[in-house]
């Protein structure tokens, strides 16, 4: 699952380099939609691929495992 220190280097570079373009909007809310439902082990096959690489450089190392 996302953390903050994950969430926040994902935006910010985000932010870096579209902050401004007409897509940063869009991509914005794709990444929040992208995360949500990496989060859940849902398919990403809506999301932006801009966005979808960010997901993977910046998801957390043990994202695959879940135990309870």
């Amino acid at each position: 699952m996302f953390k903050k220190d994950h969430l926040d280097a994902l935006y910010s570079e985000l932010r870096s380099e579209w902050y401004g373009k007409p897509a940063y909007e869009q991509l914005i809310r794709d990444a929040h939609l992208g995360i949500t439902l990496h989060d859940v082990g849902r398919s990403l096959d809506e999301i932006d691929p801009i966005v979808v690489a960010l997901i993977e450089k910046h998801k957390p190392e043990d994202s695959s495992s879940s135990s309870g």
